[in-house]
């Protein structure tokens, strides 16, 4: 990295930590409290500099990829927030596709009413605009425009409304796709979008009203083929089924975003999260067992939360034993928060291939996450009894619900790189595959914690 471009990332952030604790939030975050929001500072910064390199066409659409509760739709309310409140040249347009059935044209309107009322907002500086209940409602918008001196909006609006009333549904979908870019061109604006959760675009739209099975409108994300190369418009996309969206985006958007993957914490993150959340919800630790925590969850700011915010009878973080009881119920329990997200990936895949094989893939692969192996390696390790063609099918849906990785081809797999995952997958499943004793999580982890301790005391 140059001397320049460090100076310039330096300013960036510097001015970004200067204002942020007299900045308004125009849009409500979902994290709660704004003072929760911590660290990701090296990725506000990229994504800092990434919208304010769309003034001069620099920015190369991207998706922004890691599992869920790691802080990506934290990120893009926080950057539609920065990005509204200094009012600096880059429209921001956040929306996010929510994982239930809808008929093609309510999306098409929700999808554009939301761009359009934020940009009102945007340029009104009126962020009751934001708040819209009833977003279908296209004279009560063209009402907004006019008042607000923006009849430029009308026409879109009206476009909109038109193919909507006679269910032109491939008219509607390519206006509203491409209304922030031409809004932007027309205007000679910059607008960045931001669209959360994108990989559900061809998974909860449907071409009829009666949302038929046979009527999925699974080729919607195709339609951005040309759109995403614009650079007046850029998107910045994300997604919380990492293998599906990396699936959708390399199969129908080949070449056309920019992967930007969110990590875990780095240790002083992790470390001020964590004392900001104990803070907040009255959970004392102690210095040493807020250093276990950090180091035996890698700094995943899920982890931390969780066990922070964790219902276990008794919860004690300030002693090693309570420590650990917390993380055994927060991996086992049905209550667990760990372990129910956990257990939402799992579902996602196992209707399709709910058998002992692809428990023990699984099992097997976690259990060697050392290694790469090949479809080969699984079939003569294991022992299966199935072609090869009916395994790459299994380790595919696998791979589409994050609960295995792709390898370095798609002929390789490797296990989760994720020991709190291990312990989890292995409580639910493993004594169906092999004598397991649920009691041996809790021994690991007393294990772990005392390795981790000792490295603590001679720090």
């Amino acid at each position: 990295m140059s001397r320049e471009r460090t100076i310039y990332l330096s300013v960036d952030i510097f001015f970004y930590l200067c204002y942020i604790n007299t900045m308004e939030y125009a849009k409500e975050e979902r994290i709660g409290n704004p003072d929760l929001f911590t660290g990701r500072k090296t990725e506000l910064n990229y994504f800092l500099k990434w919208i304010n390199d769309i003034k001069e066409r620099k920015s190369q659409s991207t998706a922004m990829l890691a599992r869920r509760k790691m802080g990506k739709t934290a990120i893009m309310e926080r950057l539609f927030n920065i990005t509204f409140y200094k009012n600096d040249g880059v429209i921001p347009f956040y929306y996010e596709i929510k994982e239930n059935d809808i008929w093609v044209g309510d999306f098409c309107v929700d999808f554009c009413l939301t761009f359009i009322y934020q940009y009102i907002a945007f340029k009104t500086r009126k962020t009751e605009y934001l708040g819209q209940f009833d977003k279908g409602n296209f004279d009560k918008v063209k009402q907004a425009a006019i008042n607000e001196g923006l009849d430029y909006l009308i026409e879109l609006i009206e476009s909109v409304e038109y193919a909507f009333d006679h269910e032109y549904v491939d008219i509607l979908w390519n206006t509203v796709r491409e209304a922030p870019k031409n809004m932007a061109f027309r205007r000679k604006e910059f607008i960045v979008q931001m669209i959360d959760e994108f990989q559900f675009l061809n998974a909860v739209i449907y071409w009829d009203r009666a949302k038929s099975e046979n009527q999925l409108a699974d080729t919607l994300a195709g339609g951005y083929l040309s759109t995403a190369e614009n650079k007046i418009a850029p998107l910045l996309v994300s997604g919380s089924w990492v293998g599906w969206l990396m699936k959708e985006l390399s199969s129908m958007l080949p070449s056309r975003f920019r992967n930007k993957i969110l990590k875990t914490m780095p240790e002083n993150e992790a470390s001020e999260m964590l004392y900001k959340y104990s803070r907040f919800f009255e959970v004392p630790v102690t210095e040493e067992t807020a250093y276990l925590l950090i180091n035996l969850t890698e700094g995943s700011p899920f982890y931390i939360s969780a066990v922070i915010r964790s219902d276990c009878p008794d919860k004690d973080l300030t002693t090693l034993d309570g420590l650990t009881r917390t993380l055994e119920f927060e991996t086992l329990d049905d209550e667990g928060i760990i372990k129910t997200t956990w257990m939402e990936y799992i579902s996602s895949a196992f209707p399709q291939i709910n058998d002992r094989n692809a428990k023990n893939i699984v099992l097997h692969l976690s259990k060697h996450r050392d290694r790469e192996l090949t479809r080969k390696n699984l079939l003569d390790e294991l022992e299966l009894e199935m072609t090869d063609g009916e395994l790459e099918k299994k380790l595919k849906a696998l791979v589409k619900a994050d609960i295995i990785n792709q390898g370095t081809s798609n002929y390789r797999y490797r296990g989760v790189n994720d020991d709190i995952f291990d312990k989890v997958f292995r409580g639910v499943y493993e004594e169906e595959i092999r004598e397991f004793d649920v009691r041996i999580i809790k021994k690991e982890y007393t294990e772990e914690l005392e390795k981790i301790k000792k490295q603590y005391i001679t720090a």
